[in-house]
């Protein structure tokens, strides 16, 4: 078997190879051409097998996968790798058995597709875009699902691209970017007539460009604007994952903190005084330990009392524990150091916060706090003097149409807390970023975003970057909370087919 003049190895290694080489369609690089190539090609091999047996190319979706998903979600072994880790004998296993998992689902497309759609024909080729996306969407939804580098999403540094999020969201995107991206290969090889396959590639160009034209109206259409009442304060302390549970460390990590909680003058938005300050910490910064701690309160509200605004908050993940549960929260507090409202993380990691199956597996979750307690689902909060917000601990701002309640008053913002220390300088914190701009444009709403370390930042209701911290980097920064966009979007109107 031949392309382009050269002969390809083994047909099952050529397709490992090429999702390894659609992973550079993922964060950091966003290089979306080599996607288009990845899954032209694949389609190539996939139909190459003619009345060989389904199991190949099950096997072939397998391994493509396979090489995509260890490609591009390899830095989730480095959680592993902290120093003091137990769970160090366990790297192989999650830097393989994780992408094997995920690989199922291109596994099941493609023997579906062999079986029941064979050839080059064009419905061979709507059956191939029709199931790779399935695989896609199941993949994001089953077995607590896991949306994590969806094909739409290598169009992160394009921003007019990601504007059709507000129409259809990530889903969408994917959908589209499938069918752009393995029309070249339909166009060389498919058996329909000419006049089809080059029909099919206007299609795609005429997408693509009126996704692109879309988005730049829509930009252009609406720059940033501030609420000029409301100052958020990012901090981020960067302090390093093997510290940060150390106990003889917990009041030296406290005091690094609080001394980087001062006010900053160079602001991002208006110049007018605002009327409210949000001073926000990131996911765990403080535990149960600090609120009975009187030196530890005293210094924090210290800190808060000096800030010359009318409303003064600090929003904090909290690790917080009634007796029998553990719960990782987002608490608001008042100057006088009370919690005045509070969310529970509600999509726990798996082996990360619990254990699925735990009876099977002898051993505890990877953050050392067994027992962790679920929360009630999405919530909206609201005190005095800030809009009201839509609160997101770590992972769960990955989940599309699950980041604010369906029941309650619509947020204005959305806030993240998160700690990306686990996985040092890797494509993980990048990737993790991204995903908070994909929810601000389905929402249309900003988003802020506050790590320990990773990369803290702010994205306005378009996905424009407002305010980006450096990686590995301690940061004091402030900004006028962004506004909602004009109009509630079309995919939160929508989002219930979803």
């Amino acid at each position: 078997m031949s392309f382009l003049s050269f002969k390809l190895p083994h047909p099952l290694l050529s397709v490992f190879t090429l999702g390894v080489l659609g992973a550079y369609g993922m964060g950091p690089f966003y290089f979306w051409p080599a996607l288009t190539l990845s899954l032209s090609l694949f389609w190539l091999v996939l139909t190459s097998y003619g009345d060989k047996p389904s199991w190949k190319s099950a096997l072939c979706g397998f391994l493509f996968g396979f090489g995509y998903f260890t490609g591009s979600l390899w830095w989730i072994g480095n959680a592993l790798l902290i120093d003091g880790s137990p769970y160090v004998w366990v790297y192989p296993l999650a830097v393989c058995g994780i992408p094997a998992l995920l690989s199922l689902f291109p596994a099941l497309a493609a023997f579906l597709i062999r079986r029941f759609f064979a050839g080059r024909s064009l419905s061979s080729f709507a059956a191939y875009i029709g199931l790779m996306f399935t695989a896609e969407y199941a993949r994001g939804h089953l077995f607590t699902g896991f949306p994590w580098n969806l094909f739409g999403m290598s169009w992160t540094s394009t921003l007019p691209m990601l504007q059709i999020l507000s129409l259809g969201g990530v889903y969408l995107l994917s959908f589209l970017t499938i069918f752009m991206f393995s029309v070249p290969a339909f166009a060389w090889k498919g058996t329909s007539s000419r006049t089809i396959r080059y029909a099919l590639v206007v299609t795609a160009l005429m997408i693509g460009a009126g996704s692109y034209a879309y988005g730049w109206q829509r930009l252009t259409q609406h720059p940033t604007i501030y609420n000029s009442d409301v100052l958020v304060q990012l901090v981020q302390p960067s302090i390093p994952q093997e510290d940060k549970w150390n106990w003889d460390k917990m009041w030296d990590n406290t005091r690094k903190t609080i001394s980087l909680m001062e006010s900053n003058p160079s602001r991002k938005g208006n110049d007018e005084p605002p009327s409210t300050r949000v001073v926000i910490l990131p996911e765990t910064a403080l535990t149960y330990h600090h609120l009975s701690n009187l030196a530890a309160l005293d210094a924090l509200t210290g800190r808060l009392r000096g800030y010359p605004e009318d409303h003064v908050y600090l929003a904090t993940g909290l690790l917080q524990h009634d007796g029998e549960h553990y719960h990782n929260s987002l608490a608001v507090m008042d100057r006088s150091g009370h919690i005045v409202t509070s969310f529970d993380k509600f999509h726990l990691v798996p082996f990360g916060e619990y254990i699925p199956l735990q009876k099977l597996f002898p051993f505890g979750p990877i953050a050392r706090f067994s027992g962790f307690e679920t929360g009630g689902g999405p919530r909206t909060l609201s005190v005095d003097g800030v809009p009201p917000f839509s609160p997101l601990v770590c992972y769960e701002v990955i989940f599309p149409s699950e980041v604010t309640a369906r029941d309650e008053e619509h947020p204005s913002w959305m806030l993240n807390v998160t700690n990306d220390a686990w996985y040092g300088i890797s494509p993980g914190p990048f990737q993790h970023l991204a995903q908070a701009q994909y929810r601000a444009i389905e929402e249309g709403l900003p988003i802020v975003r506050v790590a320990n370390t990773g990369i803290s930042g702010i994205f306005d209701a378009y996905g424009r970057p407002v305010l980006l911290t450096g990686l590995f980097s301690e940061s004091n920064n402030e900004s006028y909370l962004p506004l909602p966009a004009a109009d509630v979007t079309p995919y939160v109107r929508l989002r219930g087919l979803y």
